[in-house]
């Protein structure tokens, strides 16, 4: 069971999502994240690649795509980002 660590991008994001069903999903993913470090998809465009590094995985919570990387040698898992799935390419 990784550790989670927020980064104050992934903090800033969440502060600005509205919807209370949005905000449940979001934490329900954190939870699988949590206890399943490899739960996300590797599959992610170039853009998110780019911009937050190989390793990087993503679960979708519409509209969203959840960010994060998981260091399995170290137990952790550093969530990064909630990126609107339509802007990333």
């Amino acid at each position: 069971m990784p550790r989670l660590e927020f980064s104050e991008r992934f903090a800033d994001d969440l502060a600005s999502v509205t919807s209370r069903r949005v905000e449940a999903v979001i934490m329900r993913a954190l939870d699988n994240i949590e206890s399943f470090g490899d739960f996300g998809s590797p599959i992610m465009p170039d853009s998110i690649k780019l911009r937050f590094g190989d390793g990087v995985r993503k679960v979708v919570v519409r509209p969203y795509d959840l960010i994060y990387t998981h260091y399995p040698n170290e137990g952790v898992a550093h969530v990064e980002a909630l990126v609107l799935a339509r802007s990333a390419r």
